[in-house]
Parts: C-alpha cells; sequence; structure tokens
C-alpha cells in the first residue's frame, strides 16, 4: 500500500515544472576521486599509497541503501553478523565488530554493547561516500582499528549550489520499511547552513513458523535531525555538523498459556556534535577536528495481555546506560619542496565515559592520548611511508604502535602494495568494570570486568597487485590482494565456575589468539557506458579450539564469489546487478556431557547461499527527478545458521536475510543556483 501512495505522489510531484536544475550526482561522482581516510590529506584514489575501497553516493541510491548495514552485503571480505537486537555489526577479513573502527567524518562512533555498533543506526542520507580501510589503521585512528576502518564521509556546503535548495527523499520497500527525509540548504558565498531532517520506520519481520509475536527481525521506529553550517575562505575552511537519532525497538515475546507475553522496548538516543577546521596552503594541510557525542540506551519492559491487548510498564525493572565521548584530534603535514619528503604528526585526546546499573561504581571514565607522525618519501617509481603512534591512558598503560606502506609504480600498467602494521584494542570500558548480576530459575550468574586487561594486539601483513591495460575500446583492471592478520591476548569471557557460594561466575581475560588469512582476486572490465567486475575471496578463520581437541583443524575455509554489472542506457537510465555466493561454512563448538561431565566437540554447518540485487535507475527534468525501483535478494533467502553453545561464547543464533523484497525510491531536487 505504502508503495502505492509513493508511486501516486510521483503523479503528484510531475505536475512541478518551476525547478532548477542541479548535477548532484555528476558532483558526488568526480568527488569520489579523491580519499581522506588513512591519509594524511586529501589524496587521488589512483595515487593512495594504501588501498581504500570506495561506495559513492551513486551507488547508495542505485542499491536503495538507507543504512550502513543494508550497503555491506556486496563488498569483499566484509561479512554482516546479524543479532535481533543489537542489529546487524561488520565483519572485515574475517575479524570481529569490536576490531573494526567506524567513524564519521573521522570521529569514532560512541555507544558500542558487547563490542558492537548497531549499523542500522548509521544513516546515509547525508553521507557523500564510504571509505574502507582492510587491516590495521590503529596508526591513524587508535584502539577498534585492529581490523579495519569503515569512514563515513557526509556532504560539506562548499559543494552546493548558491542559494536556497531543497532535497526529498522517498523510499519504501514491500517488506513493511519506509523512509522520508527532507534537506534543506542555503549558501550565499563563503557561507551555508543546512538541516535535514527524517524518519524511518520497519513494521518487523517474524520469520519463524511456530511464532505469533516474537520476530526475528524487530519493529523499528527511528527519527532523526541533522544540522549544518559551515564558512570557506582563503585562510580555510570552518565546518559544523550536528546529529539528533532516536530509535526505538520493541522485541515481543510469546504469550503463555493464559496468554500473557513480556515485551522489551530498547529505546536509543545519540547526540553528535562535531566542529572540523581545515586550510591547505603551499605545500602544507593542517586538519583540527573536536567532537563531543551521547549515547543513551534505555531498556524498558512490559507486560502484555494479549487477549485485551492491554500494557503495562515495569517501572521498577528499567535499565539504562548512557555512553560519553568528547575527542579531540589535529594534523599536520608539510611537503619539503622539490626533496619528495612529505613530514606528518599530530595528535589526539579521548576521554570515554560509561553510566550504569550494570557498571561498578556506577559510572567510569577512561582518557586515552596519542602522539602519531611519520613520513612519505617518493624517490622515481617508489613510495614508501613509515608511521607510528604512541599512546597512554588514565590506568598507566602505554603503547607504541608502528606501522609501514610502500607503493611501487612499474609504469603505467603495474602497481604494488605492501602494508606491513601494528593495530591494537584497548579493553573497553564494560570489560574493564562490568558487574552484572543475573537470576535465571534457581541459578544465579555473576558476571564481571577485570580492571587491568592487556589491550589486544594484532599483526597485518597485507600484499595487493594492480594491473591496467586498454584492449582497444575495452579498459581492463586486474586487481590481486593477500592477507595475514595474527592477534594476540584476544579479550574473551572465561568459562563458568560455580564457587562456593553456589553462585555461577565468570569474568572477562586475556586468554585467546586468533589468526585470519585470505586473499581476493578481482577482474574489472569497462567499456563505454558498461561496467562489469568479478571476485573471488577466499577466507581461512583459525580454529581455536584445534588448540585442545587434535581432531578439529587448524583452520576453516570459507570462498565467497562476488560479481556486478553497471549500465547507462539511453534516456538518462541506469542499471545494477549485484551477485554474491557466500560459502558454506564449519562451525565449531563445545558442549558439556552432563552424564560423564567431559567437555565434548561438536561442529555444525552453515549452509551456501546466493544472493542477487537488481536495480533500476531512471533520471527526469535535467537530473532534478531520480527514481529507483528494485528487487533485493531476488533468490528469496531467509535466515541461515545453527544456534549453539559454546564454554566461552553466549547462546546465539545468527540470522540473515528475511527474503525478497522490492522497493522504490524517489529523489527530488528544488532550487539552486549553478555558479
Amino acid at each position: 500500500m505504502r508503495v502505492g501512495m509513493l508511486l501516486s505522489g510521483l503523479l503528484l510531484l510531475g505536475l512541478s515544472r518551476a525547478l532548477q536544475a542541479q548535477e548532484a550526482p555528476l558532483l558526488e561522482a568526480r568527488l569520489d576521486s579523491v580519499v581522506i581516510t588513512a591519509h594524511f590529506e586529501p589524496t587521488p584514489l589512483h595515487a593512495a599509497v594504501q588501498p581504500v575501497r570506495v561506495i559513492s553516493a551513486r551507488q547508495m541510491q542505485l542499491q536503495g541503501a538507507s543504512h550502513l548495514q543494508a550497503l555491506l552485503y556486496q563488498v569483499p571480505q566484509l561479512g554482516v553478523l546479524q543479532h535481533r537486537v543489537l542489529g546487524g555489526a561488520p565483519e572485515l577479513q574475517g575479524l570481529g565488530p569490536q576490531h573494526v573502527a567506524v567513524l564519521i567524518d573521522g570521529v569514532p562512533v560512541t555507544g558500542r554493547i558487547d563490542g558492537r555498533l548497531d549499523m542500522a543506526q548509521m544513516l546515509l542520507s547525508n553521507v557523500t561516500r564510504v571509505e574502507i580501510v582492510e587491516g590495521p589503521s590503529s596508526v591513524f585512528y587508535g584502539s577498534h582499528a585492529l581490523g579495519g576502518v569503515i569512514n563515513l564521509i557526509t556532504r560539506s556546503g562548499w559543494q552546493w549550489a548558491e542559494g536556497p535548495s531543497a532535497a526529498f527523499r522517498s523510499y519504501a520497500e514491500s517488506v513493511g520499511s519506509w523512509d522520508n527525509s527532507l534537506d534543506l540548504r542555503y549558501r550565499r558565498g563563503a557561507l551555508w547552513a543546512g538541516l535535514q531532517l527524517g524518519r524511518h520506520a520497519f513494521d518487523g519481520y517474524l520469520g519463524g513458523q511456530d511464532v505469533t509475536r516474537a520476530a526475528d527481525w524487530p519493529e523499528r521506529q527511528q527519527r532523526f535531525l541533522l544540522p549544518s553550517a559551515g564558512w570557506a575562505g582563503r585562510w580555510g575552511r570552518l565546518t559544523y555538523t550536528g546529529q539528533l537519532f532516536d530509535e526505538t525497538l520493541t522485541e515481543q515475546g510469546e504469550p503463555d498459556a493464559e496468554g500473557i507475553a513480556q515485551d522489551r522496548e530498547y529505546r536509543s538516543r545519540r547526540l553528535w556534535h562535531t566542529l572540523t577546521y581545515t586550510r591547505r596552503w603551499t605545500g602544507r594541510y593542517l586538519h583540527l577536528t573536536g567532537s563531543w557525542s551521547r549515547y543513551d540506551r534505555k531498556i524498558i519492559p512490559f507486560v502484555v495481555q494479549t487477549q485485551t491487548g492491554s500494557r503495562t510498564r515495569q517501572t521498577e525493572a528499567i535499565d539504562t546506560t548512557v555512553y560519553r565521548q568528547g575527542f579531540v584530534r589535529g594534523h599536520y603535514l608539510h611537503h619539503l619542496g622539490t626533496t619528495g619528503l612529505q613530514l606528518f604528526g599530530g595528535g589526539e585526546v579521548w576521554v570515554e565515559q560509561i553510566e550504569g546499573a550494570r557498571i561498578a561504581s556506577g559510572s567510569r571514565q577512561l582518557g586515552t592520548y596519542a602522539l602519531f607522525g611519520g613520513v612519505l618519501y617518493r624517490a622515481g617509481a617508489v613510495q614508501v611511508r613509515p608511521a607510528f603512534r604512541y599512546s597512554f591512558n588514565d590506568e598507566g598503560q602505554a603503547l607504541l604502535t608502528p606501522a609501514l606502506n610502500v607503493r611501487l609504480d612499474l609504469g603505467t600498467a603495474h602497481t604494488w602494495r605492501l602494508t606491513l602494521a601494528q593495530g591494537f584494542r584497548a579493553p573497553s570500558l564494560k570489560e574493564r568494570y562490568l558487574d552484572y548480576w543475573m537470576t535465571i530459575g534457581p541459578s544465579t550468574y555473576h558476571i564481571t570486568g577485570t580492571p587491568d586487561l592487556k589491550p589486544e594486539i594484532s599483526w597485518h601483513v597485507g600484499l595487493r597487485y594492480d594491473y591496467r591495460r586498454l584492449l582497444g575500446s575495452v579498459q581492463l583492471e586486474l586487481e590481486a590482494t593477500a592477507f595475514l592478520n595474527n592477534v594476540r591476548d584476544l579479550i574473551a569471557l572465561s568459562p563458568l565456575v560455580r564457587n562456593a557460594q553456589g553462585i555461577w561466575t565468570r569474568h572477562y581475560e586475556n586468554v585467546q589468539r586468533y589468526r585470519t588469512r585470505g586473499g581476493t582476486l578481482t577482474l574489472r572490465l569497462r567499456r563505454h557506458n558498461l561496467s562489469l567486475w568479478a571476485t573471488a575471496a577466499p577466507l581461512w578463520r583459525y580454529v581455536e579450539l584445534s588448540e585442545m581437541y587434535p581432531e578439529a583443524p587448524r583452520y576453516e575455509r570459507t570462498t565467497d564469489l562476488l560479481g556486478g554489472v553497471t549500465v547507462r542506457l539511453p534516456g538518462q537510465v541506469q542499471g545494477l546487478a549485484l551477485y554474491h555466493y557466500g560459502g558454506r561454512r564449519t562451525v565449531y563448538y563445545t558442549v558439556r556431557d552432563r552424564a560423564t561431565g567431559q567437555t565434548l566437540l561438536k561442529q555444525a554447518e552453515v549452509p551456501d547461499y546466493h544472493l542477487l540485487d537488481l536495480a533500476l535507475q531512471r533520471a527526469f527534468w535535467q537530473q532534478r527527478l531520480w527514481i529507483t525501483a528494485g528487487v533485493k535478494n531476488v533468490l528469496d533467502v531467509t535466515n541461515l545458521g545453527q544456534t549453539v553453545w559454546d564454554t566461552r561464547r553466549a547462546h546465539q543464533r545468527n540470522l540473515f536475510l528475511y527474503g525478497r523484497t522490492a522497493y522504490v525510491q524517489l529523489r527530488l531536487v528544488l532550487g539552486g543556483r549553478q555558479q
């Protein structure tokens, strides 16, 4: 019904002719050639010393992606781990969500729960591109960048057309998901200001066949407000961006024999303010950022009488956790004339605070301070960039983190890149200071943090080769990568132990090590308005249980195959097809035999799957109106995974997708004068 309403709205909007042309998508495509993640100044993508993967705003629109999670299913060596309440979280090169830094304009996003950030809360409405760096970037971004970085780059007002303008977006999906947003902008000379507001709703999806209320994919309601302002002149550029985000996720329970159900509402609110100053002048670049953010998460239980529909709020059982973050960073880069030498350096202050009933003493705060720097030397076809980061915190812990990037260009056809880097993840405030009591039936559980945990340390080796050749009118590109990650002092929960008082206890400890290795092989072909690509991505994950059980293999291999086609057709029409084959995976876990008391090794199979997405987009009225229609998950893949119990991990099920859906999206731009 909502799709029909949206299509009806298109007819009404088509009556409006008093629109000014604005070539926003063409501008976005040009800016996509410059990257800033893992580099100390804006750098052309083709000249980057460290590989960066870029997803443009044009591709986001074609894929119908409203949030980051919807965008990541088709990225090689990047998986999405889905939880019904905690949402989707990224896994990069086989390293989990706690090892992937998620940034907005280079500022870390606060509010990790069990090491995860919910990608469905990372909005794309004001994002011009997403930059992904695979492998450690702790030299640049500190903790959580042990496995890689996902950096959301927001639009800046200096890109806007002169005068007032407005952009409207509406999206509807057959599963019961819809979005509406309005973007108001004004620019006059060197000054600009903008305000974007919107709402997202998802009706929920049951998934299971034997349930009536407990949805695998709970209902979500989101609202957001995104203010921005700035100035650009001969002395640099000053930009303010803000975010007010509010979400309510409703988890419904199944009724008992008397029709009584237990529901929970998870209410999240994120407040974000960032001020950035940049200046570039002859041979120099300066970047300063200050940010303050707060993330509130409240769990509200309800008792529901399903027969009458009455709903009683359990006020005394409300659980609230508050995260606060202050972040200041600055760096400076200097080109030393014609010597081919660049010097760069900077500093960072990162203060985190957490409050909640599950935290010892109710509130904890930790400050982390860092100095970083390095040099980039160019000598003909060779670029060498050694860098370091020295960080220390209020607990007296200090760490020196090195990295080395080398690039070799052999003519215009061959490029080699080598990365040797150390990464780290500092223990979170929860892992240090958790104090949580829980009663299930006759048993009581006490889970605690460990203040003197050591940081997780990784070593990464990455190699990439690029080959380019023009075959007549066809541009051929070949890309091959290989990587190895070795993580030690991995932080995990200890096995459950029953103490003398009969209480089951466990705590966080540095006990595990973990390794991954793999690579990608990609072929791209471009000819006029047609582009094709295909990737093979094998990944080997270390089986930790092989240290205790000789029958378990040391590594478990999974192979993914990905491909895509984009085409430009006459009449300002674009088409997109994306394919992803996920290989079968074996999961090893342990169970305790109650009869013998022995711990036994078990394994479960996660089946393979095939994903196919199709989209078609057309522009009208000199690219003022864009209409996109498509089908996601054409082959109707539903939940995959196995429910397992591991002595070190919680009871969990890996949800995946809820089947085939169709969507339609409208984007309309009004006003703005071309310069």
